[in-house]
């Protein structure tokens, strides 16, 4: 196995839109699991010159992830929606548009849903992200120092710093980690204390991306569940976990983070 530790830093935020909702819908307070392994999945599909619609690529990745968690370093979030112009670019009832006959279906303003990233210092807003995968997975840090969004086209990001290397493997016992986690009936009932500030959303699992469906019918049948975030505030929030079967710790230098064991 392998593992990536990397530094995001955002240009301004990111527009990670809730699904299911109308076309004014919110962004998600924080990026979604899902949406930061899409943008690991961009930059090896690229590298591997995959089709931008070959849809199983994010699949492909999910299956070989053993952990994924992320927190955020300095940020804190602001939600908001602002109006935006829509120009329809497509062909329909033979006509194409945009076009001057029919103005009302060529353009649109609805209020799309962004979320602001502020920093608590004088350094760019960070996230730093741990991910874990099988040696059977070609990624490469070069894949990931090509990350450049985290979201839409429009929520660029920087990577700053990437850590490779083999983790060392905690396969029982109790393990802190102070990044986001999964809550999983049997995680949820193995924690031992929580200190800090997290919080708590509801996401499509990594793990429920193996089934071969996208994010979005996920979300929309509900095969949702509960992840705790930690946030940077007066005290930063750490876990103590009791690893049930099936869970594993993996350590890089001094960071930690849960997953399933291989």
């Amino acid at each position: 196995m392998k593992g990536f530790i990397f530094d995001l830093e955002f240009m301004w935020g990111f527009q990670a839109r809730v699904v299911g909702m109308s076309k004014t819908s919110p962004s998600f307070p924080v990026p979604p699991p899902t949406t930061v392994l899409g943008a690991i999945a961009e930059a090896y599909a690229r590298r591997k010159g995959f089709s931008e619609g070959r849809a199983s690529t994010l699949n492909e990745l999910a299956r070989e992830i053993l952990a994924l968690g992320y927190k955020p370093l300095n940020a804190i979030t602001l939600q908001f929606q602002d109006v935006n112009r829509i120009v329809s670019v497509r062909t329909a009832g033979r006509v194409r548009y945009p076009s001057v006959k029919d103005p009302y279906g060529s353009f649109d303003a609805p209020a799309r849903g962004k979320t602001v990233t502020s920093s608590l210092n004088e350094k760019p807003p960070t996230v730093r992200v741990f991910v874990v995968v099988k040696d059977t997975l070609d990624i490469t840090s070069d894949d990931i120092w090509r990350v450049k969004r985290l979201g839409s086209k429009e929520s660029m990001v920087s990577v700053v710093e990437v850590i490779e290397g083999v983790p060392e493997v905690i396969c029982e016992g109790e393990v802190e980690t102070d990044y986001s986690l999964l809550l999983t009936p049997e995680l949820e009932s193995s924690i031992v204390d929580r200190e800090g500030n997290f919080i708590e959303l509801e996401f499509v699992p990594i793990t429920d991306l193996k089934s071969g469906d996208p994010p979005a019918r996920l979300y929309l049948s509900f095969k949702v569940a509960k992840h705790l975030i930690p946030l940077p505030l007066v005290r930063r929030g750490r876990l103590t976990v009791k690893l049930p079967p099936g869970y594993a710790g993996y350590k890089i230098s001094n960071e930690v983070v849960i997953g399933l064991s291989e």
